[in-house]
Parts: C-alpha cells; structure tokens; sequence
C-alpha cells in the first residue's frame, strides 16, 4: 500500500493542474458550479478509474485483505449489514430519481390560450441589439421612468438554467435564448415569452448551449447556438408563433453572435468557420469568407459587411455584401469584441483584453472609429479596459459600457468625451439608448437608468434580491427597451420586467 501513495498524489496533483488551466474564449460557459462541475466529472471519473487498475496492480494482497475483513465483518453482523444495505440502496434510488428528474424535464409546446400580437411595436428585431445603431430600441416609444418591477420569469423546470442571451422584442412576444443542464446533459433553448405578462409560451430545445441572441423578422427567429469550445453548430430559423424549426444552417465552429438581417439575406459570423451570407428564406449559402476567427455581430452598410476578429490576427474587415470579396483590412492593436454601429460614413469597433468574466492581466480597452470606404483611423478613445459591448449610436453620439466599470458617451465625429459614468462594477451588457436615457446592466446585478445628455444615474434596480432573497446575479444580458418597459435576462434562470406601477406578477410557467 505505501507504494501506491506517491502515485495517487502524483496523479492528484496532475489533475489539480489540469483543473487549473485557463479559459481562452471571450465567452466562457456561464452555467456556474454546474458547468464547472460537468467539466469536471469525465476527469475525476478518468482519476477513479487510474487509481482502481493502479491499485489492482500494486495492492492485490491488500485489497483481498480487505475484502475477506469485510466478508467476516458481514457474517457476524448480519442485522447491521441488512439495515446499512438497505440505507444505501434507498439513498441510490432517491439521488437516481432526483437526477432522472433533472434531466428529463418535458419540452413546453404552444398553447391554444397564447395572446395575439399587438399592432404596436412590431418593428422587425433585425441584428443584436435590434438594428445597425445597436440601440436595444427600435419602437420610439420612452423608457421607463423607474425601476419598478412589472414581472418576473423563472425558467420552469429544475434544471440550471442561464438568461445571458440578449432579448429581442417584437410585438407583444419577448424572444431569447439560454443554457441549461443537469448532472446528466447540458443543452440549450430558444424560449418565447408574452411580454405583457411573463408567461413562457414556447421553447424549442438544443443539445448544444446557446449564447446567442435571436434576431426576429417575417415571423422568423434566427438563432445560433454552441460556446467557444463546441464545434458543428447551426444557426436555426423557428417560426416565431410556434417555435418550430423550418430550417438549420450548420457550421464548422460555433455560432455565438447574431445574425444580421438585410434584404432577405442573413449575415454571420461563425467562430473559427469565418463569415457567412445565407438566404433568410431557405437558409442555404450564398457566400463564404473563410480563414478568420469571428463572433461579433457584424453591420451591413451601403452594401458592405463590417466585422471583426479577436483571435489569432486582430483585424477589422469591409467585405462585398453581394459576393462576400474582400474590400479593405485593418490591423487592430487588441481583440476586436465589440460589435459595431455606422454613422454616416463611420463605422465604430470596440476592442480590449481579458473577457466577459475577468480582465486579462494588462488591462487595455479602446473604441476605434474607422472610415467605411477606405478603413483609415478616423480617431480613438482610450478606456482603461476591454470594451466588450456594442456601440450604440444615437443622435450623433457613442454609448459603450467597459470593464473598467465606466459607461462612456462620445462626440461620433471626434471621439470628444461628453460624459463618463463610474457605475463600480465591470459593463458587459450593452447599453441601450432612448432619446433621453441610458440603461444598462453591471456585473453586480443592478440596472441603471443614465441620463442620456449628463450621464447622471436617474435610478437603479437590484435584481439579486427580487424575491427578498439575496442571489449571486450578474447581468450578461443586454437590456432591450420595447412597449416603454425593460427587459433582460441574468446569469440565474430569471427574466427581468422594468417600468409599471402595479403589483409585481410572478407567473406560473410550470
């Protein structure tokens, strides 16, 4: 038996540092102790299995040893063994039915009570953050005024799930994505809410987690699926009353951003597989740049693809939006992230180090305004880390949370500060802009409501203590502004409404 112990700590250590390494994905799994968990299990099962053969080897005396105390031990006491059998076997079957339980949860479908859509609001959700300005405002009408909760959504079901999608709004239906796991799988779905009212009324389940957020038009949903890590994903069109699939495009890589929809084309980008131009209709490509690492949402403008790359050879790029041929290049200092906007005849990137969990070791972060036709430097501004979300373009002015845990606000032609706000916590979540207010979402788990002209914070809303009860929330999700109410999703399994003055509606989606 001495001989062994050397070995398992040997070993012990080797997994430790397997365990150890670092992420290298900008968006890394947000599932919490579950992921971290699930990643866990095939190595520790690898580590069981190692020490059973290794001890087989090098302790066989010792372990009959053992085994014949235990055969003795049995005989003598044969109560004891009966009643710590029984103890057992009942302890395996309740933990087998709680995980069964866990796993096998039965797929929501539409129901025959779901409300129609309203007249009002039913402007197309047409790219991440609704439109080329990124905005996360499409229908005009203000903002809420206040903080007050309207309604709550809590995932039904007893699985882990995780709202760090962005919600897009058409309508009365709120659509968004999701992961979510057991001990046993972790997968991924497309939900529809009413958005009146917080009731789920469909969702359309994926095997691989999705990060994605849905792009919506012509009773359409468009909606890629998979992390850093996974690999074949698709991008999937569901009909947007039902939720069920009429097609799916399958990539090489992983289709993390949102497409961008423009005349009956959908522009992506897919990982490692590059940029694709399929039909909205049929989903079948059109063109395809390979050879880059992509997973911003890119923006079409007068007939032009803009996007970037943040691994390998940081690069912006103008590509033809009818053949997909390079037009112009350009060599960025830092990983491009943040998905841009157009002014005029500008386009707007942001880009830093580290990612949406922690900075990187030197923290650097910049917003770069580029010239659409010729892809010069128009000017930079420096923050003091990684710009991860959209910039949003309004009234010729920048909005752009960073890590640094600043919201900016910028002259679009200059780059001249206007107003920062320290909010005290880093900005992942992309802001979204009205006519006179700024809101957006912090790591902590607050919502803020800015003014749009001084930047001075009008009110908050902490959502980690919703139901009096104090949570670990943090808030990937970009807030979307629609039917002068907000809507975002949270690392928890909640879907968050802001802006009534009635009683606060938790709706039974079970």
């Amino acid at each position: 038996m001495r001989k062994i112990i050397p070995m398992l700590a040997l070993m012990c250590l080797l997994a430790l540092t397997r365990f150890a390494e670092p992420a290298e994905a900008v968006i890394p799994q947000l599932l919490g102790p579950l992921s971290a968990l699930l990643g866990l299990i095939p190595q520790i099962l690898a580590f069981v299995g190692i020490a059973l053969i290794t001890a087989l080897v090098f302790a066989r005396d010792t372990l009959k040893m053992l085994f014949y105390r235990l055969r003795d031990f049995a005989v003598a006491h044969k109560v004891l063994t009966s009643v710590l059998s029984l103890v057992v076997l009942l302890g395996l079957a309740w933990g087998t039915y709680q995980l069964v339980t866990m796993s096998l949860e039965p797929e929501p479908t539409a129901r025959s009570h779901a409300p129609q859509l309203s007249t009002a609001a039913m402007r197309p959700w047409t790219t991440f953050r609704g439109d080329a300005a990124r905005t996360g405002h499409v229908d005009e009408l203000p903002g809420p005024t206040s903080g007050n909760l309207a309604w709550v959504c809590a995932a039904p079901g007893s699985v882990a799930v995780d709202f760090s999608s962005s919600p897009a709004v058409v309508g009365n239906r709120l659509y968004i994505g999701a992961s979510q796991g057991s001990i046993f799988s972790i997968g991924g779905a497309t939900y529809c809410l009413d958005a009146d009212t917080g009731e789920v009324l469909w969702r359309h389940e994926s095997e691989i987690p999705i990060f994605s957020s849905p792009a919506v038009a012509g009773g359409r949903v468009y909606i890629g699926e998979g992390f850093h890590q996974d690999s074949g994903c698709h991008l999937t069109c569901l009909d947007a009353k039902s939720g069920e699939p009429i097609w799916r495009f399958r990539t090489a890589s992983h289709v993390e951003s949102t497409p961008f929809i423009s005349q009956g084309k959908l522009y992506f980008t897919a990982g490692g597989d590059g940029v694709y131009c399929i039909d909205a209709l049929e989903g079948q490509k059109i063109w395809h740049y390979p050879d880059v690492h992509a997973d911003i949402s890119p923006v079409v403008h007068n007939g032009k693809v803009y996007f970037g790359t943040g691994y390998g050879d940081y690069r912006v790029y103008a590509v033809d939006a009818q053949t997909g041929k390079e037009i112009w290049t350009k060599r960025m200092a830092y990983p491009v992230w943040g998905s841009p906007s157009v002014h005029e005849n500008l386009v707007f990137f942001g880009m830093g180090t580290g990612n949406f969990v922690e900075s990187a070791p030197v923290r650097r972060g910049k917003v770069v305004a580029i010239h659409a036709e010729t892809g010069e430097i128009v000017w930079e501004y420096e923050a003091k880390d990684a710009v991860l979300t959209a910039i949003a373009r309004r009234d010729g002015k920048v909005t752009f949370g960073s890590r640094d845990g600043h919201v900016y606000t910028l002259s679009a032609t200059d780059g001249e500060l206007i107003w920062k706000t320290f909010l005290g916590s880093p900005i992942v979540s992309s802001p979204a802009v009205t006519a006179d207010t700024v809101y957006v979402g912090s790591n902590t788990g607050h919502v803020y409501a800015l003014s749009f002209e001084t930047g001075e914070v009008q009110w908050e809303f902490d959502a980690r203590y919703v139901d009096g009860v104090g949570r670990d929330i943090q808030l990937y999700s970009s807030p979307a502004v629609a039917n002068g109410r907000l809507y975002i999703g949270s690392s928890g399994r909640y879907i968050f409404c802001l802006g009534d003055t009635g009683p606060t509606r938790f709706p039974d989606n079970r």
